[in-house]
């Protein structure tokens, strides 16, 4: 038969385990806590750059003229008079505001358009992939409809150059001319590892 624990010993090991499970309690109930702070952090934090995108956007109203292409519209910006038309393709990341000077400098001799790409400056957001053939797409359909005539000569800054390249290319009829300012290279992300490397960043941030 087993004998049974001493009180005495029985109150020890009761005084033992108590502890660790409230130990075990606060420490689920500490991470429940946490997990519940980051996740209302995260609430509150598109919250407030809805807002704040609603008011930047009331406040700072486009300079020029919205324009649907399909389903979305970008924002287009044109000065001047004569031909051909400079059109001017930010870099990665880069809005129209960005060539205010080249513009306005550019606008004393020809007629001269910025425009934001998809989800940039005050174009809305489009369709995916964000690559080269989709944004050439968009801005042939943009320049038609915002009745923009052509001839063209393309200005492409960094990644600017990869989609006026691309433009080129499909609308080869409506393109005086290229100017590329620093431009990507079509190989820059196959001929080195950094490249490559590169290549995957900028595709998942395409894909977002």
């Amino acid at each position: 038969m087993q004998r049974k624990a001493p009180p005495r010993q029985t109150e020890r090991h009761s005084q033992r385990t108590q502890p660790r499970r409230g130990l075990g309690s606060w420490i689920r109930r500490g991470l429940l806590w946490t997990i519940a702070g980051l996740l209302a952090l995260a609430v509150l934090g598109t919250i407030y750059q809805a807002i704040a995108t609603e008011i930047d956007q009331r406040s700072y109203s486009p300079p020029g003229e919205m324009v649907d292409v399909g389903g979305h519209s970008l924002h287009i910006d044109c000065l001047g008079e004569g031909s051909p038309t400079v059109i001017l393709e930010a870099a990665n990341l880069g809005m129209s505001a960005h060539w205010i000077w080249v513009q306005q400098q550019l606008a004393q001799t020809t007629r001269v358009c910025v425009y934001d790409r998809s989800g940039l400056g005050w174009s809305e957001r489009g369709p995916k992939p964000r690559d080269a053939k989709q944004i050439s797409t968009e801005l042939h359909t943009l320049l038609t409809n915002a009745d923009t005539e052509g001839p063209y000569v393309l200005v492409g800054h960094s990644y600017g150059g990869l989609y006026t390249q691309m433009y080129a290319a499909r609308y080869p009829d409506e393109v005086a001319g290229v100017a590329l300012v620093d431009s990507s290279h079509p190989e820059q992300f196959t001929r080195s590892p950094e490249g490559r490397a590169m290549y995957k960043r900028t595709k998942r941030h395409a894909l977002e």
